[in-house]
């Protein structure tokens, strides 16, 4: 029989963002097996280096936010859709810090075109889930989609909320944040394409 793994890969995913909570992109391989009490083996045994561990964490903490998508699919009017989508960035932030800081640790689009050893399939069609959320709203919102309208909604709930909380990440993100927030999101998602566009 094969000896169980004592520490198991959620595990040291989990460490990892500890890790990155503690000492943000400074966090390394030595401050995961320091949080596990555990040898640098036990962690290269899975990941190979130390960007396949940090990306690998971070992943996980994509899609635990990608799952809060499913809070907002029922609701029926649009705008209120979109609003609500925008605020789920400073809700998860507020409720988890540390997958917070460690989703500021890369952007998909960099880890993409030189992606860590063995993370080119789990990368591949990522935020896939977000694209697909936004494309629905930006169709019930204008009926028909377009680049342009899409680009307008994905500034609504995605680039405005992140672009207003991301001072806050890595400390205590206040709840009145969310009311300005939410106005922001309104506003952007309010706007009509002109006939220039």
């Amino acid at each position: 029989m094969a000896k169980r793994a004592l520490y198991s890969s959620e595990d040291i995913l989990a460490a990892a963002v500890s890790a990155v909570a503690n000492r943000g992109h400074a966090a390394t391989v030595s401050d995961v097996t320091t949080i596990l009490g555990a040898p640098s083996g036990s962690i290269y045994h899975r990941f190979p280096t130390r960007e396949a561990l940090f990306a690998s964490a971070w992943i996980r903490c994509v899609h635990h936010f990608q799952d809060s998508l499913a809070t907002v699919t029922e609701i029926e009017d649009p705008l209120e859709a979109i609003v609500e989508t925008g605020l789920l960035i400073p809700r998860f932030c507020r409720r988890h810090p540390a997958e917070a800081r460690t989703l500021t640790l890369y952007r998909h689009a960099e880890l993409l075109a030189n992606p860590p050893k063995g993370l080119n399939d789990e990368l591949t069609g990522l935020n896939d889930p977000v694209a697909a959320h936004i494309t629905e709203l930006t169709r019930r919102r204008f009926g028909e989609v377009s680049q342009r309208r899409l680009a307008l909604i994905a500034l609504a709930c995605r680039e405005t909320p992140y672009g207003m909380v991301r001072g806050y990440i890595g400390g205590q993100i206040p709840d009145w944040l969310d009311r300005p927030i939410a106005a922001a999101i309104a506003a952007v998602a309010s706007m009509e394409e002109s006939s220039t566009d």
